[in-house]
Parts: structure tokens; sequence; C-alpha cells
């Protein structure tokens, strides 16, 4: 029986990426599980959160996450995907998200100037004119 897409769905938390890409895994296992079956290569919608295709998806959700967050806020994830399975990794110590804080914390304040200026030039926020006030001038963003 043919299947076809009837929505999107879009998650997003306002403030914290990590927290959106725990989401997103979430909702993402949901949609693997119903293909497997549809695929008829699974015959029930449940995945055991140790398989290894959650464990790979895992992985990919991790790294991605890690890349979008050390673009957009200059570290690698706080929140991690997890499953909660005894054999999987613990998640990250007090000492390492202390660190992380650190370097987000750093990277915002003294070193991300240039890639906010692009970004709000991109979106069409700042639009340049002979008649206003350079970007790097202004009070805010």
């Amino acid at each position: 029986f043919p299947m076809e897409q009837k929505g999107v769905l879009r998650t997003n938390c306002i403030d914290c990426l990590d927290r959106t890409n725990v989401a997103q895994f979430s909702a993402g296992v949901g949609a693997l599980a119903q293909q497997l079956v549809v695929m008829g290569i699974r015959s029930s919608v449940k995945l055991d959160p140790a398989s290894n295709i959650v464990r790979v998806l895992i992985d990919m959700y991790v790294e991605i996450g890690d890349h979008i967050s050390l673009q957009y806020g200059g570290s690698e994830a706080h929140k991690k995907v997890e499953t909660g399975g005894a054999d999987l990794p613990a998640p990250l110590g007090k000492h390492k998200e202390l660190l992380t804080s650190i370097r987000r914390y750093y990277s915002n304040a003294f070193t991300d100037r240039l890639k906010q200026d692009a970004m709000n030039l991109f979106l069409g926020y700042y639009v340049p004119s002979r008649h206003t006030v350079p970007l790097w001038e202004l009070e805010n963003d």
C-alpha cells in the first residue's frame, strides 16, 4: 500500500539548540520505526533503545548536534542524545559541562562578532547603504 508524507514536524527550543537536537532525535526514532514497518523490515513500531539501529541513529544525532553547536554556540553540544540504557555512555560530567559553558561564553563574548555580522547581513537584518552607520558600529544585533 502506498504511503505518502502528510506533514512536517518542526522542532525548536527557543533557548537551547541542544534540547532541540534531543527532541528531533525522539521524533526521528519514531519516524524510523514507522518507516521500517512500512518497508516490511520490522513488524513492530517499537524499537529497542539498545538496538544497533538506535545506536547508529544516536551517533548520527550526536555528531550533527556537535557540529551545529560548534557553528552556532562555539562548543560541542551540552546535552547529548541518550536512551538511558546501562551499557550506553554516561552523561557529561559536571566539570565537562562547565568547560563547555566557558568555551561558549568566550566564543560569544570575544570571537563571534564577525559571524553574527555575517548572519545579520545574510538574513537581511542589516542592509548596507552609504547613509547608514556601518554594521560593526551598531549598538546591538
